[in-house]
C-alpha cells in the first residue's frame, strides 16, 4: 500500500469538504440563527441532511474509478448521453428534505413573530430561509 498516495487522497477529500462546507453552512445560517432555540430538532435534522449531502458530494473513491477498466463505443456513448441522470434519487430525496426544512423553518419563525427581533432583521431571516428553501427545492425537482 503506498502511503503517499493514501495520504494525497485524504488531503484531497479534506480540501473538497472544506469547499463543500463553504457552501452548505452559509446557507443553514438563517435557518440556524431564527430557530435554533424554538425548534432544535428541525434544526439537527437540516444539519444532518446537510453532512449527508456533504458525504454524497465528495467522491472519495478515485482508487475504484482509477482501476476499473472501461470500453468506449460510439452507440453506447449516445445512449448514456440521451439517458444520463445528473444526481441520483437518494441525492434529490436529500435536497427536498433540505428545501422542506428550510421552508417550515420559514414558516415557523414567521409565525412565531419573529422572537423579539427586529422587523428587519426578522424579514431577512424569513426570506434567506426561503431563498434557501426554493434552491434546495427546485435542484431536488430538477435533478440539478
Amino acid at each position: 500500500m503506498d502511503h503517499t498516495k493514501v495520504n494525497a487522497e485524504a488531503l484531497s477529500s479534506a480540501k473538497n469538504m472544506k469547499s463543500v462546507a463553504a457552501i452548505l453552512l452559509p446557507t443553514s445560517a438563517p435557518l440556524l440563527i431564527a430557530n435554533i432555540r424554538a425548534q432544535p430538532l428541525l434544526c439537527l435534522t437540516a444539519t444532518v441532511l446537510s453532512l449527508i449531502l456533504m458525504r454524497m458530494t465528495i467522491n472519495t473513491s478515485s482508487q475504484a474509478a482509477t482501476s476499473c477498466k472501461i470500453s468506449f463505443s460510439k452507440a453506447k456513448e449516445k445512449a448514456a448521453i440521451e439517458n444520463v441522470t445528473i444526481t441520483s434519487l437518494l441525492n434529490r430525496i436529500t435536497r427536498v428534505s433540505m428545501g422542506s426544512c428550510h421552508l417550515l423553518g420559514g414558516v415557523v419563525y414567521a409565525l412565531r413573530k419573529f422572537d423579539g427581533h427586529s422587523a428587519i432583521v426578522s424579514w431577512s431571516l424569513v426570506a434567506g430561509q426561503c431563498l434557501v428553501s426554493g434552491i434546495w427545492l427546485s435542484s431536488g425537482a430538477n435533478g440539478q
